[in-house]
């Protein structure tokens, strides 16, 4: 039988374990930030087996996305960003969506979810590299780089609506 002061402690430390995780999956919320500093550059591999560089884009506005098959946020802010890339496409912009996808049917899995999808912008496999460079630790992320490459703002976590204040933000980037 148990006493009443190790009752006491059992429902303390449970009491605690739940406020942790409470506070734990605050972490990966909605929030924007003001980007500092420069893009970290990178080349990845996109999923049609051509080679994407960041610096080849200097001079636009661009979008990078992290985002995974298997997150649904990710898979709900889809449209936003086609609807974005729609947008702004032809004009000194583009969106990147990298995926962290991993293991080995990802790339197979990602590119069927692009075609299913209908994802007209270039899609990324992520190297794990690229991912911690811009201090990813939550998807979706994305990060909008100005034209000189610099971060101008990062937008963690599903938020409906995200692509009006992506466009207000590319459109006084442009």
């Amino acid at each position: 039988m148990m006493n009443v002061a190790r009752f006491k402690m059992l429902v303390s430390v449970v009491c605690a374990l739940v406020l942790l995780l409470a506070v734990v999956s605050c972490k990966g919320r909605q929030k924007a930030v003001v980007g500092e500093g420069q893009a970290p550059d990178f080349t990845l591999s996109d999923i049609n087996g051509g080679k994407v560089t960041l610096a080849d884009f200097r001079g636009k506005v661009v979008v990078v996305e992290f985002w995974a098959t298997w997150c649904p946020p990710c898979r709900e802010s889809v449209p936003e960003m086609k609807s974005l890339y729609e947008k702004f496409k032809g004009k000194d912009f583009e969106l990147l969506g990298i995926s962290l996808d991993q293991g080995g049917s990802a790339l197979s899995d990602v590119t069927s979810f692009a075609r299913e999808q209908g994802i007209g912008y270039p899609v990324l496999m992520d190297d794990d590299k690229t991912s911690a460079a811009f201090g990813v630790t939550n998807i979706p992320a994305v990060f909008v780089v100005d034209k000189q490459g610099k971060i101008a703002r990062k937008y963690v976590g599903l938020m409906p609506g995200l692509s009006e204040s992506l466009s207000k933000e590319i459109e006084g980037l442009l």
